[in-house]
């Protein structure tokens, strides 16, 4: 018995230790597997939060560099503060209206600036960039790291070394002179955003930077520019509109768009997908193979350029249904960044050399910033005066909304805001299409394409503006009288489709047909609570004392044939708003806007291509006719 228990016993014991080297052998899996875990979250945490320093300090040295941009904008400006609080920065000198340029290589047009050692700008305006001279490139970390020059221009802006490859190395003046570092120290005292220029090794530089400026304005905008096979001369001829740029004359890298593939094609139909229908699937080389056989592609490619509103600053909101099953809808597409644009190069194989001269957001603005300057040899100084509450031709961006009636909104249907720009966007010259020499487009017949009207018909200029010059009969249908009062200031006289009645400059504020006996200024046309029509902007854009004859200073002089009309710097406005009204439009008949400057009403009229009578010289002697008479 005593033996059995033993026995018993003994089994009980290895049984137990059993269970605690299992115990422990788990306990120790656990352990290590914990181990592990922390290991590894310790890395991933200690590399986020090097990414997060690094981000920081990515996001500091944009803020840096953009902000010696606004200084230099500031140190280049007279600044004007106006009533609600917006500032307006006027260039003192013309070179301030664009970004100064330092530390460029030759050869290599879009840069404007690097970060350089020893920077050539001193504050005055420019801002220098406080690089130290340890190069990107040639100066190699400690642990091996630089920057290559190939790597500086993977955005292909500078031009490239080899032009017969696909490869991103630039110029060797480029090549041999990358962005220098900017070194950024925790110093405290430091009041350069801790950026300091360092001859050696510094134990408070906490992290560094280079960097390289762009101009990109210059370059064509590639959700914009270029047009399909079909459109004609006289639609790309316009030039009215990025988006009529002839890509196949690109500098010494054009786009192809003669044989297959046809690239431009290709482009518009990737581009405008939803608008221009195109064949085929992208990128096959027949893709949008239609275009070169269907003339109505280019067409609707046409009609979607002069019907654009919105500054392509968005895509067309146009859809097709592919395959007619009301799902498979598509839309038109852009480039949202460049690299964007380096993959459909990539995809579609035009040269890479062209990237220099292209971009995928260039939009200039469309807000006028005009200020005049002063000529020389001018005893109006013009660049004084513009700054004045009064003056004819203002500062363009201190002309502001001070008075903005309930409910009113621009033409465009946007409300004004008390302290925006007077001016926001430039008139829009398709609008001289609205006026004709029988009243309103909106209210002229618009005959079909065929048959062809001969130019001696009465309605020719209706026929050509629609199917010679392409503009869409929409859009005429929008001269109606009210928004030409609205646009232009002008009413017309009579009954329309009626030639013999003149058009009246009544401004747009004016009642009936009571002719106007002035042009108002921009500040009269603030306080009137509405925008400028198309004379006042004229007016305000052209020199005051180069119109008309008794200016009372200025550059013009010399002998001036004594008409008392030429005398009236408004008889000159519209004579000038008369004859653009007849460049653009395809009669040859002088338009005639009446005024009434002092109870008498006059008329301006414009030029169209005619022959005129120049001068008219007296010859000495007796007429061969009538011997009592001068021969003229």
């Amino acid at each position: 018995m005593n033996s059995w228990s033993k026995a018993e016993f003994s089994r009980e014991r290895g049984a137990a230790l059993i269970i605690v080297l299992a115990f422990v052998v788990l306990l120790t899996g656990v352990s290590v597997a914990y181990l592990s875990r922390t290991t590894s979250d310790r890395q991933v945490a200690h590399g986020s939060f090097n990414q997060t320093k690094a981000d920081q300090l990515v996001a500091s040295a944009m803020d840096n560099i953009i902000g010696d941009l606004r200084k230099e904008i500031a140190n280049g400006s007279t600044a004007i503060t106006q009533a609600d609080g917006t500032t307006v920065y006027t260039p003192t000198a013309a070179a301030n209206m664009i970004p100064q340029r330092s530390g460029n290589a030759a050869g290599a047009p879009n840069l404007i600036r690097r970060s350089v050692r020893a920077d050539s700008l001193s504050g005055s305006p420019g801002m220098p960039s406080r690089a130290s001279a340890v190069n990107s490139t040639a100066d190699v970390s400690a642990n091996g790291r630089f920057v290559t020059p190939a790597r500086w221009n993977t955005h292909y802006l500078v031009p490239k070394q080899n032009t017969g490859t696909d490869d991103s190395i630039p110029i060797d003046a480029f090549a041999n002179a990358t962005p220098d570092w900017v070194f950024i120290t925790s110093d405290p005292t430091n009041t350069d955003a801790g950026r300091r220029v360092i001859t050696g090794p510094d134990p408070l530089v906490i992290g560094r930077y280079a960097y390289a400026i762009y101009d990109e304005s210059g370059l064509l905008d590639m959700n914009v520019a270029g047009y399909p096979t079909g459109t004609t001369a006289t639609q790309s001829g316009r030039k009215g509109s990025v988006a009529f740029a002839d890509l196949t004359a690109l500098g010494n890298y054009p786009i192809p768009n003669a044989s297959s593939p046809y690239q431009v094609d290709r482009l518009v139909g990737w581009r405008n997908y939803a608008t221009t229908h195109p064949t085929n699937l992208f990128p096959a080389a027949n893709f949008a193979a239609n275009f070169q056989t269907d003339p109505t592609r280019a067409a609707a490619y046409f009609t979607s350029i002069i019907n654009n509103t919105s500054g392509f600053l968005s895509t067309s909101t146009t859809t097709w249904d592919v395959n007619n099953n009301g799902r498979d809808l598509r839309t038109d597409q852009s480039f949202v960044q460049r690299q964007e644009l380096i993959g459909f190069r990539k995809s579609t194989q035009f040269s890479s050399n062209a990237l220099q001269y292209l971009s995928t957001f260039s939009r200039e603005a469309n807000s006028p910033s005009f200020s005049p300057s002063t000529p020389a040899g001018s005893t109006i100084d013009y660049a004084a005066l513009a700054t004045t509450s009064t003056a004819v031709n203002p500062n363009f961006l201190l002309r502001r909304w001070t008075n903005v009636p309930g409910g009113y909104t621009r033409f465009d249907g946007t409300t004004p805001v008390v302290g925006e720009p007077l001016v926001k966007t430039r008139f829009p010259l398709s609008r001289l299409a609205w006026i004709t020499y029988k009243g309103p487009s909106a209210l002229r017949t618009l005959p079909p394409q065929s048959p062809a009207l001969l130019p001696t018909n009465t309605d020719y200029d209706m026929w050509a503006l629609q199917w010679i010059y392409g503009i869409p009969a929409s859009y005429l249908q929008f001269g109606t009288a009210t928004n030409i009062k609205t646009c232009f200031g002008l009413t017309f006289g009579g009954a329309a489709n009626n030639p013999s009645f003149p058009w009246i400059y009544t401004n747009p504020n004016g009642a009936g047909i009571t002719p106007a006996t002035r042009i108002m200024r921009l500040d009269e046309v603030a306080a009137a609570g509405r925008e400028p029509d198309f004379f006042e902007l004229l007016q305000a854009g052209i020199l005051s004392g180069s119109l008309g004859q008794n200016t009372g200073g200025g550059v013009t002089g010399g002998n001036v044939f004594p008409d008392v009309h030429m005398s009236n710097t408004t008889h000159h406005i519209l004579s000038i708003g008369a004859a653009i009204i007849d460049q653009a439009d395809p009669d040859s008949i002088p338009t005639r806007i009446q005024f009434n400057p002092g109870g008498t009403v006059w008329t301006a009229y414009g030029v169209e291509n005619l022959p005129y009578i120049a001068q008219v010289y007296p010859i000495a002697g007796t007429s061969p006719n009538t011997s009592t008479q001068w021969a003229t």
